[in-house]
């Protein structure tokens, strides 16, 4: 009967400790893992941050099509372009230059 009421004590009190530290185990694993609820907040946070990224170069796209289109279909802005861009001018036009002057002490 002595060596029953051992293993049952044993039983009583290891049971118990084995299920705790199981228990923090699984909610270190759960929380921190690779697979973890604080990894899958940083893929979504990056995948949020991609996501913006695209709008971005879509919005992007969207203005440099419309440039290409203007540029194709449109002389009066080819000739916008060829003279605030590329500082090129007809060859009937009078240039002028205005020079600042700094006077510094």
């Amino acid at each position: 009967m002595r060596k029953e009421s051992i293993v049952l004590m044993i039983k009583r009190i290891l049971l118990p400790l084995l299920l705790v530290i199981e228990g923090s185990v699984f909610a270190y694993v759960y929380l921190h893992g690779n697979n973890g609820v604080y990894a899958l907040q940083r893929l979504c946070n990056e995948n949020r941050g991609i996501e913006q990224k695209i709008d971005q170069l879509s919005h992007q796209v969207a203005q440099l099509e419309h440039e290409i289109t203007e540029w194709e279909t449109n002389d009066f802005y080819k000739e916008k372009v060829a003279r605030e861009q590329l500082q090129m001018s007809r060859k009937d036009d009078e240039i002028y230059y205005i020079v600042c002057q700094c006077y510094c002490q």
